[in-house]
């Protein structure tokens, strides 16, 4: 104890400290302006700016209050409250009962609002009002009885009994915030999700909703952490309507799955799985579970190994949500293992090798099935001559397919060496204020020409598209099936400017050559002829806005690629925007795509926000049309959040209609 004067009183048997008193015991500390000490009770009196700091980081302020010597409460009066999460509590007076483990508050008001400045009258938004609140410190909890909810002094809402969990606890048992909605799809919409905190590291959150036309949609999340393993469980299950073309709606059972689990059974070794069903093609979008995909996958997959050595086997399995993908088609790979390594763990090395062994086992339901074995070897090495940056590249690829894997049913074993260039010249310029690099690149691969293309079926690389990004592989092909063959160059420059004050502009130019004409390069892909259409980016990094540009050009200069990504944000206003055109590619009605995505919004005052997005198909219409529109109105402080929102959606299946919602959420932060 410390205070700036303290006596003894034999006769009373007491100590009296009085200015500026400080006490501590163990992580509680006790401020006041006077103190009395009984020696025989071992009983404390503070009064005059009582200060008390607990152990949880709770800060108790009071006029006067009675502790025992080891500073726990035993009554205090007039007593606020600054809990450790920032909320607060306030009560004419507070007792403790050890025994119990608790503390009983009389005439109780709890926020967790400070007070908002934009109000006149200094009021916070929201407040609880009880006439008895007890912390249970073992269950964790402050129960309060016949509680008012008051919204700017307003009573809205009473309760006989409610709790919430203490600050000393992260995740509890309850109810999450319900959200309340309106579409024409659904109709009125009511979620409220029940999170059951299981244990320290597992959780799980049913989520019940109820529509009005579609009925109850039961989904849940389950979550699982440990030193070794991680599982995380989406599903959900209804018995919704199904539209189907030329035929009567009717109600069936629908839901999906959605699993992802890792499991470190060594230190080298790791196993799992990510699978994804649903009952139908159209279930995830119209429920919202979902976006955009067209393809679902499920997915068994062990790993072994290190960054030298490395062994991986996987299953999978394919599910089609979109009419172009038919499921006799699509594959079931059993398996695909791969085994890699490399030198990299010799310090000695004077070549960087790299070996990939790869077994695929593919079969489909329209018996096309496949067997196949790759080999590929790699080896390259770096030289630095009067600032020329020379990579040396030496690659070899054996592949060997069973006879139901070829065209002409008979098993194939094919050798293809590649060697290959790669140059660099880069320049750098020093300024004031900034740094310049200017780097023409140059490369260039020589192989035979892959005349046993034809006799293999093509599984794995059938997609081809040119773009900045890809411009300076070895081989734009994404799979195993096909190799880019001949004498190919690539050639372009890359630069990059980086500014003192953090801005940097960079970017890229470049074209590629190919001595004969690749499988699946066409001008769809960027290969019309021999010679590419040009392809680059521009990125702007700057304090004020953000955009990124990739484009790609015809040999006579004509935009067949542009896509357009950028931010910026002035006057407490955000834009954000998203462009992309495509030219000659293939659609079901158009020949040319192109869409923008744009959002506006815009800070009113601290809290309150306004926002606006448009999704417009802009080919193929006079004036364009808009495919989604939303508009939200949010209210967002550190007491309460409440959102107004509209959305318009436009995009049509024959299960999932063009759908108007509107939605209200609100939250009061601090339970």
């Amino acid at each position: 104890m410390t205070a700036k004067s303290i006596s003894k009183n034999d006769e009373k048997n007491i100590i009296a400290a009085q200015g500026e008193v400080n006490i501590t015991s163990g992580k509680t500390k006790l401020k006041a302006d006077q103190i009395i000490y009984n020696i025989e009770k071992k009983e404390i009196i503070a009064s005059g700016n009582v200060i008390i700091y607990d152990d949880n980081g709770n800060v108790f302020y009071a006029s006067k209050a009675k502790l025992k010597d080891n500073l726990k409460m035993s009554l205090i009066k007039n007593i606020g409250i600054l809990l450790s999460d920032n909320s607060r509590l306030a009560s004419s007076s507070a007792r403790s009962v050890e025994k119990q483990n608790k503390i009983i508050y009389n005439n109780v008001i709890f926020t967790k609002c400070k007070s908002c400045e934009e109000e006149k009258n200094n009021e916070v938004l929201w407040k609880l009002k009880a006439k008895k609140a007890t912390h249970l410190k073992k269950s964790k909890i402050i129960l309060y009885e016949n509680v008012f909810l008051e919204v700017f002094k307003v009573p809205v809402l009473f309760v006989p009994i409610f709790y919430h969990p203490d600050p000393t606890v992260k995740s509890k048992t309850g109810f999450l915030a319900p959200k309340i909605s309106n579409s024409s799809t659904f109709g009125t919409l009511f979620d409220l999700p029940l999170f059951l905190n299981i244990s320290n590291t597992s959780n799980l959150t049913l989520n019940t909703k109820y529509s009005s036309k579609e009925g109850i949609l039961l989904a849940k999340e389950y979550n699982k952490i440990s030193n070794k393993s991680n599982l995380k469980l989406n599903a959900s299950l209804t018995k919704g309507n199904k539209t189907r073309l030329n035929e009567p709606t009717k109600k069936e059972i629908r839901g999906h799955l959605d699993l992802k689990y890792i499991y470190e059974a060594s230190r080298n070794l790791r196993i799992g799985s990510n699978i994804k069903k649903s009952s139908d093609k159209s279930y995830l979008t119209k429920y919202r579970l979902s976006d955009g995909e067209t393809v679902l996958t499920q997915n068994i997959f062990s790993d072994y190994g290190s960054i030298y050595k490395n062994m991986s086997v996987d299953l999978f399995k394919f599910q089609s949500l979109s009419d172009e993908y038919k499921t006799s088609k699509l594959p079931f790979i059993r398996p695909l293992i791969k085994f890699n390594w490399n030198n990299l763990s010799n310090n000695n090395r004077k070549r960087n090798k790299l070996h990939k062994l790869t077994l695929t086992s593919v079969t489909r339901n329209n018996n096309q099935n496949v067997e196949a074995l790759h080999f590929e070897t790699k080896n390259e090495r770096k030289y630095l001559y009067k600032g020329v940056l020379l990579k040396d590249i030496n690659k070899i690829n054996i592949d060997s397919y069973s006879r139901n894997g070829t065209t002409n049913n008979k098993s194939l074993l094919k050798l293809f060496p590649q060697k290959g260039f790669d140059v660099k010249y880069p320049l750098i310029s020093e300024r004031k204020n900034s740094s310049l690099l200017v780097e023409p690149v140059f490369q260039i691969f020589i192989s035979p020409d892959d005349y046993k293309n034809y006799k293999i079926r093509n599984e794995d690389s059938l997609e081809v598209d040119l773009s900045s990004s890809n411009l300076f592989d070895i081989n734009r092909y994404a799979g195993l099936d096909r190799i880019e063959s001949g004498i190919r160059t690539n050639y372009g420059i890359i630069f990059k400017e980086v500014q003192s004050n953090g801005d940097i502009i960079g970017g890229s130019i470049g074209q590629s050559y190919n001595s004969n004409q690749q499988q699946l390069f066409n001008e769809m892909s960027g290969f019309k002829n021999n010679y590419s259409e040009f392809v680059g980016s521009l990125n702007l990094n700057k304090s004020k806005y953000d955009i990124k540009y990739d484009f790609r050009l015809s040999d006579k200069l004509k935009i067949k690629r542009n896509s357009v990504e950028g931010s910026t944000s002035f006057i407490k206003t955000n834009f954000n925007l998203s462009y992309i055109q495509l030219k000659a590619f293939a659609s079901a009605r158009h020949d040319d795509t192109e869409q923008i995505n744009y959002r506006v919004s815009r800070n009113i005052s601290n809290s309150w926000n306004i926002s606006f997005s448009q999704v417009r198909d802009l080919a193929g219409a006079k004036y364009s049309s808009p495919l989604r529109t939303s508009f939200s109105l949010n209210f967002n402080n550190e007491c309460a959040l409440v959102q107004v929102g509209f959305a318009r959606d436009k995009s049509y299946d024959i299960d999932i209609p063009a759908e108007t919602n509107l939605s209200f959420n609100i939250k009061l932060f601090g339970f």
